[in-house]
């Protein structure tokens, strides 16, 4: 007699960056050029590097992560406004929309770093995006690439059912 274990093949991928991406006063979507030698993408969602959407092709529940570091650059923020990280869906006739965020209030010329993640379910077709939004007065701030083992800016996804 035979036992059969089954296998639980994982689909995830995680996506970073290779240089620094210059932020724009308002709303920036965040590009991907960098990938993880471990991804195993199964096709389940396809991302063009370089490119900052990711486009379902298999409907299911995932879990998704986005992490951002951000550089002042000796950039001063403007009072009053939160910095503000997403991960927007864009789905058919549904124009883009902040699925998930989060929201924080930092000091003047600091650098800061979020996170956010949820777990949805994601229809075949969605676009998903992650923007970042924050406003500023002088210089010019940005979204740190990939440092030693120190990812500062990724995105990651992971297949659930």
């Amino acid at each position: 007699m035979s036992i059969v274990v089954p296998v639980n093949t994982s689909y995830l991928a995680q996506y970073y960056k290779s240089v620094n991406q210059n932020l724009t006063n308002g709303s920036t979507d965040i590009t991907f050029d960098l990938t993880q030698p471990w991804n195993n993408t199964g096709s389940y969602i396809i991302h063009t590097n370089g490119s900052p959407n990711f486009t379902v092709v298999q409907s299911g529940l995932y879990q998704l992560e986005f992490n951002l570091t951000v550089n002042a650059n000796s950039a001063t923020w403007n009072v009053g406004t939160n910095k503000v990280i997403s991960i927007d869906i864009t789905r058919g006739a549904v124009p883009e929309v902040v699925a998930f965020g989060q929201a924080n209030n930092t000091s003047t010329t600091t650098n800061y770093i979020q996170s956010t993640s949820a777990t949805m379910y994601l229809l075949a077709g969605d676009v998903i995006n992650c923007r970042c939004q924050c406003n500023f007065a002088t210089a010019t701030p940005n979204a740190a690439s990939a440092v030693g083992f120190d990812l500062n800016t990724w995105f990651t996804w992971k297949y659930i059912s």
